[in-house]
């Protein structure tokens, strides 16, 4: 059984009511739904004026977003979000402030962002959604693993470290292949891991529609700005990838892909095991690794 934090029951409604509008925000709301869904604490510390200038957007801006979503002033959703927190929702106690160990040491401050994106994505997480995809990866017919652009590369690492365990894991999109080929024998039996971090293509989207409507299962791990895409997970894993200049920072991306999968091999059992050592066997016979460095 997963030993991880639960979240506590708090309706997040914050985040509900920018998911249900998203999709029709003109560009200027956009951007202010875009800072509230990755770091929603914020808006404590934040005056309307501040969080305009943060978004780069007017002050009528944030009124306009405000009152779309549902809420009568600024100060009602500042009341909500204090309410959650002080209910202890980790959504609500993520904020962009990150104290550096040492002013100015950027390698410290790397390491305090790091640090701090392992949490925040660990806190947000549902220990029961996680157990619920470690048994749908053991008990289906099939598994895919899907992604593009850097996603790909968390694709490929899942789909190596499950196929140890059990047979029938295919990566997402095979080069040379179209995904339909694919997509005509997926089913309610099988499971599609897709990864999709933000910069997402268009693709990503469009196969995720198409592997929803055969009725297959998706386990998905995403950043917290993804809003669209979401409506065709079975599960979502938000994850949080603030990094402190121009690249992302995936470490709780990588760190979560590595405990599902370190928790599919603890209960996979013997067949599990005996999987695994028949590989390393045929590793031996055919010399695959070096034993010498």
């Amino acid at each position: 059984m997963t030993q991880l934090p639960e979240s506590s029951s708090g309706a997040r409604t914050l985040e509900r009511r920018i998911h249900s509008h998203y999709e029709n925000l003109p560009a200027s709301e956009r951007a202010l739904a875009d800072l509230l869904l990755e770091y929603p604490g914020d808006i404590l510390f934040l005056s309307a004026t501040a969080l305009s200038e943060r978004a780069g957007v007017s002050k009528a801006a944030v009124t306009r977003f405000v009152q779309r979503i549902g809420y009568g002033d600024y100060r009602e959703v500042q009341r909500e979000v204090r309410t959650a927190q002080e209910a202890g929702e980790p959504i609500y106690l993520n904020t962009s402030t990150v104290t550096p160990a040492r002013e100015g040491d950027s390698l410290m401050r790397h390491l305090e962002r790091d640090l701090a994106n392992l949490r925040q994505t660990f806190e947000g997480i549902r220990p029961r959604d996680l157990d619920a995809v470690v048994e749908r990866i053991l008990a289906a017919r099939r598994v895919w693993t899907l992604g593009f652009r850097n996603s790909y590369f968390f694709a490929s690492y899942v789909r190596r470290q499950l196929i140890q365990v059990r047979p029938d894991v295919t990566l997402l999109p095979v080069p040379g292949q179209v995904p339909s080929e694919d997509l005509v024998d997926m089913g309610g039996e099988d499971l599609v891991i897709a990864i999709g971090m933000r910069r997402r293509s268009a693709e990503l989207r469009r196969l995720m529609a198409a592997i929803h409507q055969t009725g297959t299962p998706i386990a998905y791990v995403t950043d917290r700005l993804a809003v669209a895409t979401r409506r065709y997970a079975t599960w979502t894993f938000a994850c949080q990838v603030r990094g402190i200049s121009l690249f992302d920072s995936y470490v709780g991306v990588i760190s979560l892909l590595n405990y599902l999968c370190t928790e599919v091999v603890a209960q996979a059992g013997e067949a599990g095991r005996a999987r695994l050592g028949r590989i390393e066997d045929l590793m031996s016979d055919l010399g695959e690794l070096d034993r010498d460095t």
